[in-house]
């Protein structure tokens, strides 16, 4: 009967990334919200009529939507450039959709800074939503 009434869906390609992270419960949370695009950037906030302008708190240069915040921004993109230094990854930081199936992708693999990635990866886009808040 549970099967029933729970359906048959589609498996997301990230749920690993999520169920299988030891990143804060809180991290977890805000990087579920950033892949359904459902974070409150400027940009569904001025559709919504709530803000009047919708330009990137912390660059300036650009419209704050999910995709510019995470790793478009020149801020969060030195951030994660620096996450991925330290990871010894030799690589640019991409747009977030991108970085987001990359680290699904390295996160197969065996080894700690492969496991590390997808805890810094949570923990990164969880602490540029906190600085975008402190921000804003």
């Amino acid at each position: 009967m549970y099967n029933k009434l729970c359906g048959v869906h589609p498996k997301v390609p990230w749920r690993r990334k999520m169920c299988n992270n030891s990143a804060t419960p809180k991290s977890l949370f805000i990087l579920w919200v950033a892949i359904w695009k459902r974070l409150p950037t400027l940009d569904r906030l001025m559709k919504w009529g709530v803000v009047t302008a919708d330009g990137c708190p912390i660059c300036s240069t650009c419209t704050e939507s999910a995709d510019h915040l995470f790793f478009a921004c020149t801020f969060s993109c030195r951030v994660w450039q620096k996450v991925l230094d330290l990871l010894q990854f030799k690589r640019r930081p991409e747009p977030f959709v991108n970085e987001l199936q990359w680290v699904i992708k390295s996160c197969k693999r065996s080894g700690s800074r492969h496991k590390l990635l997808g805890m810094f990866f949570a923990e990164s886009v969880y602490s540029i939503w906190l600085n975008r808040n402190d921000v804003v």
